[in-house]
């Protein structure tokens, strides 16, 4: 965590960062926990409050530990069986799920429609299929549920499919940092709403335009070199 005095957990909270159940498959371990930090877990009692209206991609520890603060969750996995583990646990563990709401899809396909009751995200948590393009296409729904004012955390962003949204969203003065938790897990802050009005001129991260770093080396310098004063009146005076 961050440099804040360590806040006063649930005892249901302390007994899942102990226990820390195996709730993923995989076809090489079987059950398994793929369970974020519990630096992280802990961050989420302190900063996020009951009633809150809450959505990750993703399900596992995190999931439990919002059922725990008491917020009107959404949890989108396309893993029933997975869903079904969390249940169990919350009953083993005497753990409200009244609030708890589990979408069994790929975040890709259900985002797109899902309705919020014209309500705003006060938080939400992306952490579901990392691989590209999956990340990017999880931000751009997120960010339109989510409130002027709200939080958004990514986990993973040493992946570097995942690191594409912080490096983007370091450029974006819609948000800003609020800390990076365990060197993984980034949390932002949303300023306002996001507008783009000139399209990609209104991103600060297109203001290297044009951008030829995708060429050769030896285009790359015949670009460069175009764009030099003087160039194309030199080009017809040596062609003509």
């Amino acid at each position: 965590m961050s440099e804040r005095e360590t806040p006063v957990l649930p005892a249901e909270l302390r007994r899942l960062l102990h226990e820390r159940p195996n709730l993923h498959w995989s076809t090489k371990d079987g059950l398994t926990s793929w369970g974020i930090q519990p630096s992280f877990l802990e961050w989420l009692a302190e900063m996020v409050r009951p009633g809150s209206l809450t959505l990750e991609t993703g399900t596992g520890l995190s999931t439990i530990a919002f059922a725990i603060i008491g917020t009107r969750h959404v949890a989108i996995s396309p893993a029933p069986d997975e869903h079904a583990r969390i249940e169990q646990y919350c009953r083993d563990s005497h753990i409200s799920t009244e609030h708890l709401r589990f979408i069994a899809a790929p975040s890709h396909a259900c985002l797109p429609t899902l309705d919020l009751q014209g309500s705003q995200l006060d938080f939400a948590l992306i952490d579901g299929a990392h691989a590209f393009p999956q990340p990017v296409i999880d931000y751009f729904y997120v960010n339109g549920y989510l409130k002027v004012g709200g939080l958004l955390a990514i986990d993973d962003l040493q992946i570097t499919s995942v690191g594409l949204v912080h490096r983007f969203l370091m450029t974006e003065p819609a948000y800003e940092l609020v800390e990076i938790n365990e060197c993984k897990t980034g949390i932002y802050r949303k300023l306002r709403a996001t507008s783009y009005p000139r399209d990609f001129a209104s991103q600060t991260m297109n203001r290297r335009n044009p951008d030829f770093s995708f060429l050769p080396p030896h285009l790359r310098i015949r670009q460069a070199a175009k764009r030099l004063p003087g160039f194309w009146a030199l080009y017809r005076l040596l062609k003509g």
